[in-house]
């Protein structure tokens, strides 16, 4: 089975994935939103909100055929499926014998990442810790270790990063929060 992406209405993803849940159920399928907490000052007290990280769209993972596309159509709020092909250069016989032309799917490498990124339990990106040692940035704990490449940029006052993921071949920047650590990075180890 292969990820798809869905563009649909903003505001309606969790009843979109509601309703493909009704409309083809969850065995054969699955859905995402991904989400991640991010920090809020409101009134001066800080708040953990979650947020959707990609609003307006729901990722779905099936075997796609037209039977289920034409299905998916039918639900109330979904615009589009996201495709990085133009289906105007796709010849609609050819299509029919290679579905695989006519849907693009997310690469396995992509999903992969924005998975391991997500708790599976909710589909949200938890905070990570980080340690500034001698000018140099260490991930302590959460679902950013190993990834610090991504990290394109850091706001420690406001405890927010601004991270890259890689969907559908565009580079997206995904604003999320983390845990700052005022210890050194050689305290912690010892």
């Amino acid at each position: 089975m292969k990820w798809y992406v869905l563009f649909v209405k903003n505001g309606e993803e969790d009843y979109v994935k509601l309703q493909i849940q009704n409309y083809i159920g969850t065995i054969g399928c699955n859905c995402c939103i991904p989400k991640r907490m991010v920090p809020e000052k409101k009134n001066g007290k800080v708040n953990h909100v979650v947020k959707k990280m990609f609003p307006g769209y729901v990722f779905i993972q099936t075997k796609m055929d037209f039977c289920k596309y034409n299905k998916l159509k039918k639900i109330p709020h979904i615009i589009a499926f996201l495709n990085y092909c133009n289906k105007k250069d796709i010849i609609f016989d050819a299509a029919v014998e290679n579905e695989d032309a006519f849907f693009k799917s997310i690469t396995d490498n992509e999903m992969k990442l924005l998975l391991e990124l997500l708790n599976p339990q909710n589909d949200t990106m938890e905070y990570s810790k980080f340690c500034l040692d001698q000018g140099n940035l260490n991930i302590v704990s959460g679902p950013l270790i190993g990834k610090e490449d991504r990290i394109r940029k850091i706001d420690k006052r406001k405890q927010r990063a601004k991270i890259t993921i890689n969907i559908m071949g565009k580079e997206k920047y995904v604003d999320i929060g983390f845990e700052a650590s005022d210890t050194r990075l050689d305290d912690l180890l010892s």
